[in-house]
């Protein structure tokens, strides 16, 4: 569902990062953060041990493992592994979820849902205001995206699209091309529905991913340096 967007701040969750140069795609943590997450950075010299323990949840790379404090040490933390492909399982107690490096923030942002919410949600996604086009069967209509995520989008049309409707939606994404996909409502509410992208190719999803974490990105740099000039980690 696309009713609620999450805004820089809401979420106010601190998490500690210990990565390496290769952990991440291109502008991961910019995005977490304008998610409202916080991130901190557990190399600094300058983090006092208060907010080095207040972190319950750390999002490590595996080559990384062995600068942690042990298990006995630190049993009440949650590890959020990013590892190669060829990694053996670890067997640490306190690895809750694992993605391949270099991760993606769709990764990163469900492993982070999953430990610190109850209901989890799987996608991140950013406000829009996009023309698309609504088409279901004969039937024509021009609506706005309101909301996107890689899993589907917020529409608001002047037609009533009716919970489990079928359609096609075409919209463009600026920078990046004409986005053309199969849509399913969700969910309903006068003249906005939740759309599910149904059918997509695995570029489409892509695309609108890096679209996202883009958007994300660029709003978190606006924010920081309007506060402070900088964009870097949590110290």
């Amino acid at each position: 569902m696309h009713d609620t967007v999450y805004e820089p701040g809401i979420m106010g969750r601190r998490i500690g990062v210990r990565l390496t140069p290769k952990s991440l795609a291109p502008r991961v943590l910019e995005a977490l953060r304008a998610l409202g997450y916080t991130m901190v950075d557990l190399d600094s010299e300058r983090l006092p041990e208060e907010a080095r323990q207040s972190c319950r949840l750390w999002l490590v790379d595996e080559a990384r493992m062995a600068e942690l404090p042990d298990p006995d040490e630190a049993a009440d933390r949650r590890i959020l592994l990013i590892a190669s492909a060829r990694s053996a399982p670890s067997e640490d107690p306190r690895i809750f979820a694992t993605t391949r490096r270099p991760a993606r923030l769709g990764a990163v942002y469900e492993m982070i849902q999953s430990a610190l919410e109850s209901t989890p949600r799987s996608v991140p996604r950013v406000r829009t205001q996009l023309s698309a086009r609504c088409i279901r069967g004969d039937q024509r209509s021009i609506g706005a995206v309101l909301s996107l995520s890689e899993g589907g989008c917020l529409l608001r049309s002047g037609d009533k699209i009716s919970r489990g409707s079928k359609l096609d939606l075409q919209f463009a994404l600026p920078n990046y091309g004409l986005i053309a996909t199969r849509a399913e409502c969700r969910y309903a509410q006068e003249t906005d529905a939740g759309l599910a992208f149904a059918d997509s190719a695995s570029d489409v999803r892509h695309t609108i991913a890096h679209f996202v974490t883009s958007q994300l990105a660029a709003s978190d740099a606006s924010r920081s340096h309007s506060q402070s000039g900088g964009g870097s980690l949590t110290a």
